[in-house]
């Protein structure tokens, strides 16, 4: 399944509700959400996360009632001093 990343605004969030979310999307069924990562300070979040395309995923943050500054899909990843193309 394709593999996206994505921008958050979280201004206003307390770490607990920040917490709260992130817990959220995490277990969620209807995306895989592999990881979240997010800054108090900052008010932001990125995700990383599968899904069958990006019209599909816009559609899961908008009913989840999170805003998406961008959402990028993944076409090749780097680490460990390899590339691959996903």
């Amino acid at each position: 399944m394709p593999l996206y990343f994505s921008a958050h605004t979280t201004a206003c969030l307390t770490k607990q509700a920040l917490r709260q979310l992130m817990q959220e999307l995490l277990t969620s069924t209807d995306i895989k959400v592999r990881r979240c990562v997010a800054s108090q300070i900052g008010g932001r979040m990125l995700t990383e996360a599968e899904a069958p395309d990006q019209p599909t995923l816009e559609k899961w943050f908008q009913a989840r009632w999170i805003n998406c500054e961008w959402i990028m899909r993944i076409d090749l990843d780097a680490h460990d001093g390899t590339v691959a193309e996903l």
